[in-house]
């Protein structure tokens, strides 16, 4: 029998994968003064870059899993996502994987509680520790969606210029730590990776350790600043990005302007989602901010009634994302609808535009023309929450509404 050369049977190796390429100290720090804009997005994008989290174990923790009082959190559950919807599940290692928290990120967490107990409280609904971090209800019932995060996040870094994602605030984390001298085998239990250490990812009560804490306080001391967050009306007229914001300062400048006058009852929360399409959880949000703001009294299973009437905050119209003007009910059109100039957009760009017979305030019939346009383009419907449907009346300029998809 012929001998076979080992050399003949051998295989070149591997390419090796690309060096990751988190955002630079420069870029992170633009990164979060954007996002601060708004406190709660802010808070996910601190607790990122300082956790390394998935995007989906940031989705499934809940308050009962952070621990303000010792410096820590412990990541335990994830939010997973396909095209058919999303659950809850173990960790990507099926580990609970504990956190030392730096002092700054504790400050952040407590204002960010503070924040939850007083929209739930604005509602009478007493939070008991088992709501999720980041939800878009006022109960904490509900939890954000990994991909809906990975798209905002882009969007964000698209109107900053920055070519970046989401997923690589964990290589900002983990290259951070390692140019403070942090051991290769904290870096990994900080992220929960399945490699480098896996004894101690096992047995993660014996991980909280001296290395630990040096590695949060180490990351801390690299942070960029953390902008100063303004309080009330100010951080909305600074420039609100979400709808719910939106809606409240739409509203705010019609009961300061008179428009709405002191002791009228506002729309309910069902008319509100309907006139500017958006759920009624959003809504409901706006009214717990104009709540906080102490112009309106609203608790459960009453209409919100206008008890002030605050002095103009401006001169100037404000210069933010387009917001549909609230009219009374009555004076909604007509089911069947009126002529809409529509307009498809995607990351800011207008894809096509085209015109419709529709109810403006019709959220199911935007719903159809949104995906109709989408699907006759050919585009996957999976990539269908990427895109915008702007809205107006036919032969105006005035932006009436922007739609996207709920799904």
């Amino acid at each position: 029998m012929t001998a076979v050369s080992p050399i003949t049977q051998a295989e070149p190796p591997a390419a090796p994968k690309p060096n990751p390429a988190p955002p630079s100290t420069e870029d992170a720090a633009r990164i979060l003064y954007e996002a601060w804009k708004d406190p709660d997005w802010g808070t996910l994008v601190w607790l990122t870059m300082t956790t390394g989290a998935r995007r989906g174990e940031q989705c499934g923790l809940r308050w009962k899993h952070v621990d303000l009082e010792h410096a820590a959190l412990t990541y335990e559950r994830s939010i997973a996502q396909d095209e058919d919807g999303t659950w809850e599940k173990d960790t990507k290692q099926h580990q609970q994987r504990r956190n030392a928290l730096d002092p700054e990120t504790v400050t952040v967490l407590a204002e960010h509680w503070s924040r939850c107990q007083e929209r739930a409280a604005a509602l009478g609904i007493v939070l008991t520790g088992d709501e999720f971090v980041f939800s878009t209800t006022p109960d904490g019932s509900r939890h954000l969606k990994p991909a809906s995060l990975g798209q905002r996040y882009g969007r964000l870094a698209g109107r900053l210029g920055i070519k970046t994602s989401l997923h690589k605030l964990r290589h900002y984390s983990a290259t951070e730590l390692i140019k403070a001298g942090v051991d290769i085998r904290t870096v990994a239990g900080r992220l929960g990776h399945g490699c480098g250490g896996a004894t101690t990812l096992r047995v993660y009560t014996a991980w909280v350790s001296e290395a630990d804490q040096r590695a949060s306080l180490s990351l801390h001391v690299r942070m960029p600043a953390r902008p100063a967050v303004a309080q009330g009306s100010e951080r909305v007229l600074a420039g609100p990005e979400n709808p719910y914001a939106q809606i409240a300062v739409g509203l705010y400048e019609q009961i300061a302007n008179g428009e709405i006058e002191v002791g009228a009852h506002l729309p309910t929360v069902k008319a509100i989602a309907a006139m500017n399409a958006v759920s009624e959880g959003t809504a409901t949000r706006a009214l717990a901010l104009l709540k906080e703001w102490g112009v309106v009294e609203a608790s459960r299973g009453r209409r919100a009634v206008v008890t002030a009437r605050p002095e103009p905050a401006h001169t100037e119209p404000l210069v933010v994302e387009p917001v549909v003007v609230l009219e009374p009910v009555e004076q909604q059109p007509p089911r069947s609808g009126v002529l809409l100039d529509l307009r498809l957009c995607c990351a800011g760009e207008t894809i096509r535009a085209f015109t419709a017979r529709a109810n403006p305030s019709d959220p199911d019939k935007l719903e159809q023309l949104l995906t109709g346009a989408v699907r006759r383009l050919g585009t996957d419907a999976g990539d269908i929450d990427s895109y915008e449907l702007e809205v107006r009346l036919h032969g105006q300029e005035s932006l009436l509404a922007i739609f996207v998809t709920t799904s």
